[in-house]
Formats: C-alpha cells, structure tokens, sequence
C-alpha cells in the first residue's frame, strides 16, 4: 500500500470513531423512560472511539511526517 492509501484509510477510520462517538454519547445521555437497561453500553463504545481516535490522530502525524515517539 502506498502512503497515500494509509492516510486516507487512516481518514476514514478516524472520521468513523468521530461518529461513534458522538453517536455513543447521544444514546447514553437520552432520557430513558422505560426501567430495562439499554443495550449496548454506549458510555463504553464512545470511550473506547475516542481513545482509537486519538491512537489514529497519532498514526497520521506520523504519516505525514512527524515524528512522536521517543526513540533514544
């Protein structure tokens, strides 16, 4: 794969877990009326987009260019 074909996938999957969670907020902070848990647990699921998002924000820095890891 080209380094072009790494950023924009790489785009994508970030533009992916930006949805996810936002997504997974929304659903979490709705009003429930009912008393049945919600299924899935969408605290988790945006947690956990934010968290690969921030590791995929670090692997574009790095494909563009910058170097981010401490290497002695």
């Amino acid at each position: 794969m080209s380094p072009s074909d790494d950023l924009m996938i790489s785009s994508i999957a970030l533009l992916i877990c930006i949805v996810l969670g936002i997504l997974g907020f929304r659903n979490n902070f709705k009003v429930h009326d009912t008393l049945k848990p919600h299924r899935p647990p969408w605290m988790l699921i945006s947690l956990a987009s934010i968290a690969t998002g921030f590791m995929l924000l670090v692997h574009i820095a790095n494909l563009i260019g910058f170097e981010t890891g401490g290497r002695m």
